[in-house]
């Protein structure tokens, strides 16, 4: 009888450690930030080139990477890596001009990992085919 009430008891124990360490890693995995939402918007076609792009995370990242490329080529935006961790970035753009555009980011999240997306928009153009960088 104490037999069959302690293997019980451990079966008890390893499938309640079992479901902590599955709430462990889903929390790990879904900590890192990603981008909410972007102006332009992912695949927006627009009649006149943005002045800014807007990029919103869903918590405080520090922004390291920022490029903006028409047809294949890296457009000088001066972009400096920001420091100061914030939830959104508004950053100028150079004179856009009319063509299919792809920004591409990397932020490091208060985790310490690096996240990098893209997305396009087209400016007197359609936009390049729909990225999957949010």
């Amino acid at each position: 009888m104490m037999t069959f009430r302690l293997r019980n008891i451990t079966l008890s124990l390893a499938r309640a450690l079992l479901l902590l360490g599955f709430f462990a890693v889903s929390g790990v995995a879904s900590a890192h930030n990603v981008l909410k939402t972007s102006l332009p918007a992912d695949g927006a076609s627009l009649a006149a080139a943005p002045e800014t792009v807007m990029l919103e995370f869903n918590g405080s990242v520090r922004l390291v990477k920022f490029e903006i490329e028409r047809d294949g080529d890296v457009l000088e935006v001066g972009f400096k890596p920001d420091l100061n961790a914030a939830k959104s970035f508004t950053l100028p753009t150079p004179d856009l001009g009319n063509g299919a555009f792809s920004v591409t980011f990397s932020v490091i999240g208060e985790d310490g990992h690096t996240v990098a997306g893209h997305f396009v928009f087209g400016v007197g153009a359609a936009a390049p085919a729909a990225s999957a960088g949010h």
